[in-house]
């Protein structure tokens, strides 16, 4: 189901590293890898170095991609906006 796609996010973080740039990972653990799992669930691929999305090739983009593929984007997202305010606030206390 993941389909390859970590080859892609690790190429991307070295693009990152090699420009100076800063990687958020996705910071949530797997889902759907148990009976209590679903489709439903954010990471529901199982990735933790980005958000990743899989579809059926025949759905259009009013069925594609999954919408808890979409919500684990916008989980990223909020990531990424409270890692950024922790790089120009500061951390309040920075443990070593």
């Amino acid at each position: 189901m993941a389909g390859d796609k970590l080859a892609t996010l690790i190429q991307m973080a070295l693009f990152a590293a090699q420009h100076g740039m800063h990687w958020v990972s996705l910071d949530l653990p797997p889902a759907n890898c148990s009976t209590l799992g679903s489709e439903q669930d954010l990471n529901r691929l199982g990735c933790w170095l980005g958000a990743a999305a899989q579809w059926n090739t025949d759905e259009g983009p009013d069925r594609a991609p999954p919408e808890a593929d979409r919500a684990t984007a916008r989980h990223l997202g909020r990531r990424v906006a409270q890692v950024t305010g922790h790089f120009v606030r500061g951390r309040e206390t920075l443990s070593l």
